[in-house]
């Protein structure tokens, strides 16, 4: 439900919207803009009476959302939510490109990859110190070694980080070494931006404590769409992290397993549901072409797709050496081949706008 207050309302009105939801045990999200301020009602408002706010004097409309997800709702805000990723502005027009390895691997790998890829366009890097794989003899990762590196690499390059989360708790790591402090925490302190992977789009505890820490150090998240999700489970699963204290949510779309899966290409590039996503919620849209491909010979065709679909951002696998990568070779792009990507992107971004 949103409460839309008439222009020229004063604290003292608000307040008294404020309070009536508080008595009805709900909880008020407030958007104070230029000519007009509203207030979402969060919580479950089927047993409310509209009339509770409509008889105010100074509201000026009661909407209810008829969507089972509200705050990340193009009902809730017509306007793209927009933030900033170190120097790039989400959501404001401008694809951004999120480029890095699958995993860090090193220190020297980390830091010499993120001076090219800076080179090539990059405006933020990815990589992942936690790499939740499926077969437990995959490598796993450096863990709070990988973190070091990345803040290293932010020293160095000034790119933003993004990087993974895998849980709460611990993180087992290969040898049988396990990892005793919260790796969620370890990871919104180093990360500019915590990616929530696939396999956690549907770990609904993870994501409420995600919103909880990452809203209150000012971090965004990243939260990728499961290989099976539909639309709404995944719009829903951004909820939580709204719902829980973040505002600031990438939906990152990454292919979906369909019956092609594992045969031209890992999965199937959902091209249209960027459109859907960009109809239905007020948050921006990533793409990566990498996971939904699989096959670096695909990645720059995909890119430009989805670049045209609409794209906020593209998140891009890349590597200075793809046959030597430790996770992932087979989809990672060389810096050279991002350079040539995002210069393509700029042209058909010019072209779209």
């Amino acid at each position: 439900m949103i409460v839309r207050l008439r222009k020229g309302a004063t604290q003292e009105q608000l307040d008294e919207v404020v309070r009536r939801i508080r008595q009805a045990g709900l909880r008020p999200d407030i958007s104070i803009g230029i000519d007009t301020t509203v207030v979402g009602v969060v919580g479950n408002t089927q047993s409310v009476d509209e009339n509770l706010f409509r008889e105010l004097e100074w509201v000026d409309s009661v909407i209810r959302i008829s969507r089972p997800y509200k705050l990340v709702s193009r009902e809730y805000s017509p306007d793209t939510r927009r933030f900033r990723i170190g120097g790039a502005l989400i959501g404001g027009g401008e694809v951004v490109i999120i480029a890095g390895p699958c995993s860090v691997e090193g220190r020297e790998q980390i830091l010499s990859l993120a001076e090219q890829l800076q080179a090539a366009g990059a405006q933020a890097l990815r990589g992942g110190a936690y790499k939740p794989r499926t077969s437990p003899y995959a490598f796993q990762g450096l863990g709070e070694e990988g973190l070091r590196y990345l803040e290293e690499t932010r020293s160095r390059t000034g790119l933003p980080l993004v990087t993974e989360a895998t849980g709460t708790h611990h993180h087992p790591l290969p040898g049988g070494r396990v990892e005793d402090r919260a790796v969620l925490e370890a990871v919104v302190r180093t990360a500019d931006v915590v990616q929530i992977g696939a396999r956690n789009m549907k770990s609904y505890g993870l994501l409420e404590e995600a919103g909880r820490l990452a809203g209150a150090a000012g971090k965004a998240v990243l939260l990728k769409r499961g290989e099976a999700a539909t639309l709404e489970e995944f719009l829903l699963a951004a909820e939580y992290l709204v719902l829980h204290g973040c505002p600031d949510v990438m939906l990152c779309l990454r292919g979906i397993r369909t019956f092609e899966a594992q045969s031209f290409q890992r999965y199937t590039s959902d091209i249209a549901a960027i459109a859907i996503l960009k109809r239905e919620s007020n948050l921006p849209v990533v793409f990566d072409p990498s996971h939904s491909t699989g096959d670096r010979r695909l990645v720059h065709a995909v890119a430009l797709a989805a670049v045209a679909a609409g794209a906020d951002g593209l998140l891009i696998e890349a590597h200075a050496d793809p046959r030597a990568a430790l996770s992932d070779g087979q989809q990672c792009v060389t810096p050279d081949e991002l350079s040539r990507i995002v210069q393509d992107v700029r042209k058909l971004e010019r072209m779209r706008s």
